[in-house]
């Protein structure tokens, strides 16, 4: 199902990984802080462990997450993938997002919110079994599985909603 009114999902992805979206001139530091880091420049991946914490303060985006995995090229320089698994939880302003896992494609503007995934907007709330972000075409699908069903619960704004005899404004 597409929800055009959650455009706000594509925002999510840079909360959830900010590394891949510096430009040129931003010269704000990214922040990332866990337990334990280890690179390994021969697998080109880079894994922090244990409450991690990343934020972008420029952006206002940060993500918190067991563990966060950025997968690298052959020169470790871009991005391809970036994986945070474990008790995900993503904040952007108002907006929120949780779920066991979440993997960001840099090269497709693709994220993927994976285990129970939820994702909201002040009271507006969204969540199946897998919530895909397309970036680019600025919107989102959200699939149900077996026995679970794409559930959103949608409030009108203020201004909104019938008038006396059901004609909306």
């Amino acid at each position: 199902m597409t929800f055009g009114r959650w455009w706000v999902l594509s925002s999510v992805v840079l909360l959830a990984f900010p590394v891949f979206a510096r430009s040129a001139e931003d010269k704000s530091p990214i922040t990332i802080s866990s337990d334990t880091l280890e690179v390994n420049r021969k697998a080109r991946v880079a894994v922090y462990r244990g409450n991690v914490a990343a934020n972008d303060r420029s952006r206002g985006i940060s993500i918190l997450a067991d563990q966060i995995e950025f997968f690298f090229d052959d020169r470790m320089e871009e991005l391809e993938r970036a994986l945070a698994v474990g008790n995900v939880r993503l904040s952007y302003g108002e907006r929120r997002g949780v779920a066991e896992r979440a993997e960001y494609y840099p090269a497709e503007s693709r994220a993927v919110l994976i285990g129970h995934p939820k994702v909201w907007q002040n009271n507006d709330v969204v969540s199946g079994c897998k919530i895909t972000l397309f970036l680019r075409d600025d919107r989102s699908q959200v699939e149900g599985c077996e026995g679970e069903r794409v559930n959103a619960v949608l409030y009108p704004k203020r201004g909104e909603g019938p008038t006396p005899g059901g004609v909306r404004r």
